[in-house]
């Protein structure tokens, strides 16, 4: 009885469907429970993990080979409520590597957004967030969850096992974000008195670098805020880490623009060079560019910190100071 709920709910929410695969789609939901018939935070043993992993290879590699057919029931399962919590993420990832397109990876945030945390690879949720969030998907609520996830942690082993933590993770989630969608979301989490990551909800507000997130932290809440960020709160609204701009620029803003340019279209090539020619360059940056150049600065830093490695922190920092420095004005905090 629940099989043919399962498979009259399948055909009412995709009726794009044609009769002809229908049959198609039922036999592909009946792998489906055949091959996620688990919760990966319970298996036990290597052994189950190794047998489980290979039915799912089975499963990807066999919808990989007539993607034509399957894709159309990939997505009927997928918008199933009844399908399985744990196939809807995975399936949502064998959706996005068959086709890439924004439909695909609206549907992948909207599965990573509710899957149990516990069954995931911490590294490969943060990251895939983090890149759909440089890509312009509202990655806010899966941000949130990330907060208030008691086991919020997980280390790198390519970049000598640096443990990635609430905090740093946050930064690669929010941080990737357009800010008109991250401000609003840090400043809930913010204004929540009972939340776990209200105080690194405040600390990625300081480093958000908008008027928006200015105005929000002069009228948040302190009460029960610890001394120590109450001190940054203090700090950040009487006066903001700034960069002295250098009298004589080392670089031009042509090649600032460029380099910037090409880097959020992926080639960093042209900004690793001015690094490597000018490692305080930042200084360069706030005197020469303009007030114009302020979105293309704050995309180039959302591109960087879509990497989710602590490489990629170093210049979410650096750009952060820089921003401030093109944005701050005295009157902003009264």
């Amino acid at each position: 009885m629940r099989r043919l709920l399962t498979l009259t709910t399948l055909f009412a929410l995709c009726p794009i469907l044609t009769v002809g695969q229908q049959p198609l789609c039922a036999e592909f939901q009946r792998d489906v429970k055949a091959t996620y018939d688990f919760k990966p935070a319970r298996l036990k043993t290597e052994a189950e993990s190794n047998s489980k992993s290979a039915a799912m290879d089975r499963f990807w590699n066999a919808v990989k080979a007539k993607p034509g057919e399957l894709l159309p029931c990939l997505r009927a399962a997928l918008a199933d409520p009844q399908s399985d919590p744990w196939f809807r993420f995975d399936g949502s990832n064998l959706l996005v590597s068959l086709d890439p397109s924004p439909a695909s990876k609206a549907e992948q945030v909207r599965q990573y957004t509710t899957v149990d945390l516990n069954d995931v690879s911490l590294e490969v949720w943060v990251s895939t967030l983090a890149r759909r969030g440089a890509e312009g998907f509202d990655v806010s609520e899966a941000g949130a969850r990330w907060l208030a996830y008691p086991k919020a942690k997980y280390y790198l082993p390519q970049h000598g096992a640096q443990e990635v933590d609430r905090f740093l993770g946050a930064i690669f989630i929010f941080g990737s974000m357009d800010e008109t969608q991250a401000t609003p979301a840090l400043l809930k989490v913010a204004s929540s008195a009972g939340h776990p990551g209200r105080e690194n909800a405040l600390s990625l507000l300081l480093m958000q670098a908008t008027p928006e997130a200015v105005r929000g932290l002069k009228a948040v809440n302190r009460a029960g805020l610890s001394e120590s960020t109450q001190a940054l709160l203090r700090q950040y609204l009487e006066r903001p880490m700034t960069i002295t701009p250098r009298e004589k620029p080392k670089t031009s803003r042509a090649q600032f623009l460029k380099a910037f340019e090409d880097a959020v279209k992926g080639d960093w090539n042209n900004f690793s060079g001015l690094v490597s020619e000018v490692p305080d360059g930042e200084k360069d940056v706030v005197a020469v560019l303009k007030p114009e150049d302020v979105p293309l600065v704050r995309r180039v830093r959302r591109t960087r910190i879509a990497h989710a490695n602590p490489h990629a922190a170093e210049y979410y920092v650096s750009f952060t100071q820089i921003l401030m420095t093109m944005i701050w004005k005295p009157e902003m905090t009264k």
